[in-house]
């Protein structure tokens, strides 16, 4: 067992500005819009990703996307 075998490449994630892609074994697992919805008053999370990305600047002013 080497010192550095958690340096694998069994997964990996691009927190780019517009994506976030996440590859796992070969495979796409995630592949979905960088973005957040978030209540203004309760500062809960509503919707990430796809969902979020559907709300943005189409929702009631109490709900920001980030």
């Amino acid at each position: 067992m080497g010192i550095f075998n958690f340096l694998t490449q069994e997964i990996a994630i691009d927190l780019g500005t517009a994506n976030t892609l996440i590859i796992a074994h070969d495979k796409v697992m995630v592949d979905e819009p960088s973005i957040v919805a978030i209540d203004r008053k309760t500062e809960k999370v509503i919707a990430v990703g796809k969902r979020a990305m559907q709300m943005h600047e189409k929702t009631h002013e109490n709900i920001k996307t980030i």
